[in-house]
């Protein structure tokens, strides 16, 4: 896993599939009932922010981040969040905690799946809290595509950020 903006996208492709249903814990189980609300969202990219700006300014902590591996929980991630002081007090200063962050995440992600699914013609989910998610979802898609514009920059620097912190490791940096 690498902590920082590379969570929001490649830890809930990687955690959707990845972990099995009897190695679900509380988090998991939880998001089957976490409500989406604008006011987690928008700390949820502030925390991202403040994520991606210790680790600017900590270039020791974004490379032990860039070399962490994968994991098979959203309780493992929250813990690996949690674990890791600098990182912690970034999300914590946005106001929201690792596990509303991760759920956060996670609930917008199927959101935006959901919402996917029924603009190409399937049924819309029928769990209350899916249909509630999408429905929020819809009615804030501006708002959420400025969101996902932003957490694909942050995402995207992260990402240069790893790739040039692992060519300096294996001696192929060019510059």
């Amino acid at each position: 896993m690498r902590i920082g903006i590379v969570v929001a996208t490649a830890m809930l492709l990687e955690l959707a599939g990845a972990a099995p249903a009897h190695s679900q814990g509380s988090a998991d189980k939880a998001l089957e009932t976490y409500q989406l609300t604008m006011p987690n969202i928008r700390k949820m990219v502030t925390a991202y922010e403040k994520m991606d700006a210790a680790l600017k300014a900590n270039p020791a902590l974004a490379a032990k981040a860039a070399k962490e591996e994968g994991v098979s929980s959203m309780d493992e991630l929250i813990k690996r969040l949690d674990g890791e002081p600098v990182v912690h007090q970034a999300i914590a200063s946005a106001g929201i905690s690792s596990r509303d962050l991760v759920l956060t995440q996670f609930a917008m992600f199927t959101a935006g799946m959901n919402d996917w699914a029924v603009t190409s013609g399937a049924k819309p989910p029928t769990a209350p809290v899916a249909a509630a998610n999408l429905r929020l979802y819809q009615q804030n898609r501006p708002e959420i595509d400025q969101i996902n514009a932003k957490l694909k920059q942050l995402e995207s620097y992260q990402r240069n950020q790893t790739q040039d912190s692992e060519d300096r490791d294996d001696g192929s940096d060019d510059k």
